[in-house]
C-alpha cells in the first residue's frame, strides 16, 4: 500500500483537491450509495479489506468532506475500527448502522481536522484575505461553513 500522506501531497496542487483520486490511489475502494438522510457515510472492513461508502443523496460538498473524514479514520484510527464505523450528519457514530464504541468524540474531531487539512490545505489558503468565504468554498468545492471554520472566519 502506498504511503497515504505522499499520495495526498501529489494531489495538493489541484483545485479542488481530488479526494476520490486520493482514496483510490491509496488503494481503497470508494462508492456512493443512497442512504438515510441522517447517515453521511462509513468505512467498513470485510475480509481484511476496507472500503469507504458515502451517501450519494447528500450535496457534493458534503460527500467530499465525508469521504475525506472516512479516510482520516482509515489513516489514524484503523486499529480502533474493528469491522468499521458509520458517521451521522454530525460525524458521530451514534444512531448509525455501524456504531463503534471505540471511536470517541476526539477521534471524530481528528477525522474532521484531517478532512479539512486535505480538502483545504493551509499552504493553498495563504494570501486569500481579499477573497470571500463563498468564493473560496466554490473554488475548493467545500461548504461555506467548512471554509469559514478553516479560515477562522466562523461566527
Amino acid at each position: 500500500m502506498p504511503d497515504p500522506m505522499k499520495v495526498i501531497e501529489t494531489h495538493w496542487n489541484s483545485t479542488p483537491v481530488p479526494i476520490d483520486a486520493i482514496i483510490r490511489d491509496i488503494g481503497l475502494p470508494l462508492s456512493y450509495e443512497p442512504m438515510a438522510d441522517n447517515i453521511s457515510g462509513y468505512i467498513e472492513r470485510t475480509d481484511g479489506s476496507y472500503r469507504i461508502v458515502v451517501n450519494s443523496l447528500h450535496p457534493e460538498t458534503r460527500q467530499r468532506f465525508t469521504a475525506a473524514h472516512e479516510l482520516g479514520h482509515y489513516i489514524y484510527h484503523r486499529d480502533l475500527l474493528g469491522d468499521g464505523v458509520g458517521d451521522n450528519r454530525a460525524y458521530r457514530t451514534e444512531g448509525t448502522n455501524r456504531p463503534n464504541a471505540n471511536i470517541r468524540p476526539i477521534h471524530e474531531r481528528q477525522a474532521n481536522s484531517f478532512a479539512a487539512n486535505v480538502l483545504m490545505p493551509r499552504h493553498r489558503l495563504t494570501d486569500v484575505t481579499d477573497e470571500s468565504t463563498a468564493a473560496l468554498a466554490v473554488r475548493f468545492n467545500v461548504s461555506q461553513q467548512a471554509m469559514a471554520i478553516r479560515l477562522g472566519r466562523a461566527g
